[in-house]
């Protein structure tokens, strides 16, 4: 009877390299997992650096534009109490003129000028505030597109954070997704407005009747 004396020496050696293998092909695809997790974040990084910036020019812009749509509607408020005070003037000619009229004096050359200078430079001023009330309305709509902007881009840059922390690319994306939503907006924001146009009886809203 033969005695059992173990596995040959190159069964043994031949086990130590399948174990040596294995363990490399492990060592492979740890590093391999691990770099690509490293370049995840750094994308997730670089994202957030860019759209961090993008939120801030964003915030600049918004910021811009509301203080310009104030501006306009300031102006605009002036020039509506100009045509209220010029609108008083020129009632007063018009009673005037009236009264004349029917005392059967003749009217003066000067109140006959002076109403008709009221008239136009009415017109003129009332043409001037719709012009700015269209401009503030316009500086508005920039200013709401700019600050939605900011909101979405603000909540890539947080489910950003989010990623990095939970190691989840899936919520990068959804991120993405909604910053690109944000970068719409933005775009849309730095696109010129469409001029109102002002209907004509607008324009001769406040004028005297003949």
């Amino acid at each position: 009877m033969e005695e059992d004396l173990g596995r040959e020496p190159h069964e043994m050696q031949e086990d130590a390299i399948e174990a040596l293998q294995e363990m490399k092909e492990k060592l492979a695809e740890q590093k391999a997992e691990e770099r690509q997790e490293r370049q995840s974040l750094n994308l997730i990084g670089l994202s957030t650096a860019i759209l961090s910036t993008l939120a801030a020019i964003a915030a600049m812009q918004g910021g811009y534009f509301a203080n310009e749509g104030m501006l306009a509607q300031i102006k605009s408020s002036d020039r509506w109490s100009e045509f209220q005070a010029k609108s008083t003037k020129r009632h007063i000619e018009e009673s005037t003129v009236t009264l004349l009229q029917s005392l059967q004096k003749p009217v003066t050359v000067k109140s006959a000028s002076e109403l008709g200078k009221l008239n136009r430079e009415q017109q003129e001023i009332q043409q001037e505030a719709q012009k700015l009330q269209v401009e503030a309305e316009q500086d508005l709509q920039h200013h709401e597109l700019f600050a939605r902007s900011v909101a979405a881009l603000q909540v890539g840059i947080s489910m950003g954070a989010i990623a990095a922390l939970t190691r989840k690319r899936i919520v990068w994306y959804v991120g993405l997704g909604i910053a690109t939503i944000g970068i719409g907006l933005m775009v849309a924001g730095t696109l010129p407005s469409h001029e109102i146009a002002i209907p004509a009886k607008e324009e001769k809203t406040g004028t005297p009747e003949h």
